[in-house]
């Protein structure tokens, strides 16, 4: 029998095998109700005919798909990388399966995927928010409201009560700069981030307390805001190194931006960390392998990807909405010491 639309359904192995479509669909699921002979000519037949179950549909009929997604702003980055992988990890011991989305830092498109994944049956979403500071809070509160199994992790829409993964980027920030005003610096420049996300302005309250509970003055000429951590030039290094009376050290929101510094100084003949000292945020990979290597506070992600997946899978399970569980759970960062700053 032809088959328009290419792909064998239970229909065509019915109609080839003179049975009723229920029939074929209980032999396909190993009923006990069907004949162990009907059973094995149902799937004989499915074989030869190159069946396919659709997972959809099944999904449909089960009120569950066994899928959960994801959205992160980039797989590429090693940061979304190692907590994709802790929730795959943990997913996979209860028999789910993830779908991933990149939002590329854009609000617009993140919306755009949560749609996506809602179409294709998803159980829930765990959600890294883009950082355009666009983020719809309309949105998610009416798709938290609906009844959407939703878990957000690292970067999180701020005015919604709704279950989180974070780490403490305050205590983080206070810890980092904290080592190195007992490595005898007194003179620490911040390179922070944007200031309309939560992140970064905590990472600044933890530079600025670690100062203050050191007797030490903030000084606004030693913070440089960065607009992007992966598009970072050495100018922004040269507005600090060039002032009357310069850093001894510099305290990073972005392991980026401090590698960027930290390859402007070597370049300008300093020496680091005897003239300058270095202290980036996130322990990236690259951390470990570029000379000096690169002091960091440690995000914890692959326990921050198997926490939120734990979590969001204890919602599913117990049939409950993620808004009635443990609101937020702070992890906490680990300062790494290397050579920029030991």
């Amino acid at each position: 029998m032809a088959r328009k639309s290419g792909k064998t359904t239970i229909h065509d192995i019915a109609f080839e095998l003179r049975l009723n479509a229920s029939t074929v669909s209980r032999a396909l699921a190993n009923k006990p109700v069907v004949s162990q002979k009907t059973r094995n000519l149902v799937l004989a037949k499915a074989k030869e005919l190159n069946y396919r179950p659709n997972h959809m549909a099944a999904a449909l009929r089960r009120g569950r798909s066994d899928i959960l997604g994801v959205i992160v702003p980039a797989i590429d980055r090693a940061f979304f990388a190692s907590v994709i992988r802790g929730i795959e990890e943990k997913a996979g011991e209860q028999g789910y399966h993830i779908m991933v989305c990149q939002s590329y830092d854009s609000s617009m498109r993140e919306r755009t995927m949560v749609e996506t994944l809602r179409r294709v049956q998803v159980d829930g979403i765990l959600i890294s928010v883009a950082k355009d500071g666009k983020t719809d809070t309309a949105f998610y509160r009416k798709l938290i409201d609906g009844g959407l199994p939703v878990q957000f992790f690292d970067n999180i829409p701020e005015g919604i009560e709704a279950p989180a993964v974070v780490i403490d980027d305050e205590k983080g920030a206070f810890d980092a700069t904290t080592h190195l005003i007992k490595s005898g610096y007194r003179r620490i420049a911040h390179l922070c981030g944007p200031q309309h996300l939560h992140i970064y302005r905590d990472r600044y309250l933890g530079y600025t307390r670690a100062l203050k509970e050191a007797g030490l003055p903030v000084e606004d000429e030693l913070i440089v805001e960065i607009g992007s951590h992966f598009d970072t030039s050495p100018e922004i290094f040269s507005r600090l190194w060039e002032r009357p009376n310069p850093p001894d050290a510099i305290f990073s929101a972005s392991d980026y931006s401090a590698a960027v510094g930290l390859k402007a100084a070597l370049k300008l003949g300093l020496r680091v960390p005897e003239d300058l000292a270095f202290m980036g945020f996130s322990n990236e990979p690259f951390t470990e392998i570029i000379t000096p290597q690169l002091s960091s506070v440690d995000q914890q992600t692959l326990e921050m990807g198997r926490r939120s997946a734990e979590r969001l899978m204890a919602a599913l399970n117990n049939n409950s909405t993620p808004a009635k569980t443990e609101p937020k759970l702070v992890l906490l960062p680990k300062v790494i010491v290397r050579e920029s700053s030991s």
